[in-house]
């Protein structure tokens, strides 16, 4: 079902930044559907990470504000899940106390969190490495702890800033179809930044695309089509093209 048609989990109002005399984001409104995964792409240096910066609350805004479930989003009342493109585990905690990191924050009830820690790694399939630290594993599994974490939280909005940008293709894939079986299991909204076009497109439920600086939304684009999705699929050719289409700005 395309985003647009979901009821709005999350509404970004006006949200503008400029750092001094340079303005990088420009009045940008969108709404994210409850339980929509929707994927952000733009040129190089339009500002997505300053953007995701901004929907966390890591940076203020120069104007405008976002909304969760119609209220101005607060770090401290609402659960915002950040997934760095860096892998950001704890050198000190195993594998198992990295992921239970957030509910532990969260103070989720024991029951609850030991529940969703073993239905999370099973998920991740990081069950065999539960013990393990993150120097005795590899990078790739550690931007699986990373995602693990972020999920096993209950985030009401989880931002990811190219979490597979350093992996090879075939690990890519892979890891993308995990990413998917994850979402639709927790149902959570999740708003993705990536440059890579046949990510974002294989992903989605609904791209946006930036402009140039300084930033606004230069138009988006529904992707109706089944999972598990075909990168061969007509279909998915001509969204492909749609998208790299719009994304040129030279």
């Amino acid at each position: 079902m395309p985003g647009s048609i979901k009821k709005a989990k999350v509404v970004v109002s006006n949200l503008t930044k400029q750092f001094g005399e340079l303005l990088v984001l420009d009045n940008i409104n969108f709404n994210v559907g409850e339980g929509e995964f929707l994927c952000i792409v733009g040129p190089t240096g339009c500002g997505k990470t300053t953007f995701l910066n901004l929907l966390s609350k890591l940076i203020p805004f120069t104007k405008g504000n976002i909304y969760i479930d119609n209220e101005i989003a607060d770090p401290k009342r609402h659960n915002i899940s950040f997934v760095f493109q860096e892998p950001s585990c704890m050198p000190w905690r195993t594998v198992r106390q990295n992921i239970a990191y957030g509910m532990e924050v969260k103070k989720f009830p024991q029951k609850e969190m030991e529940e969703r820690l073993e239905k999370t790694m099973k998920l991740v399939g990081l069950t065999d490495c539960a013990d393990l630290y993150p120097n005795q594993i590899s990078s790739s599994m550690e931007q699986r702890v990373a995602i693990a974490r972020a999920f096993a939280a209950k985030p009401d909005l989880l931002l990811m800033d190219e979490p597979y940008g350093q992996l090879d293709v075939k690990l890519r894939y892979y890891l993308e179809d995990e990413l998917i079986s994850i979402w639709q299991e927790f149902k959570t909204t999740v708003i993705f930044v990536t440059h890579n076009i046949e990510e974002a497109v294989y992903l989605a439920e609904r791209v946006l695309i930036l402009s140039s600086k300084p930033t606004t939304i230069k138009a988006e684009i529904n992707v109706d089509l089944p999972r598990p999705r075909n990168f061969l699929d007509p279909k998915f050719v001509e969204i492909r093209k749609e998208v790299t289409d719009l994304i040129r700005w030279w």
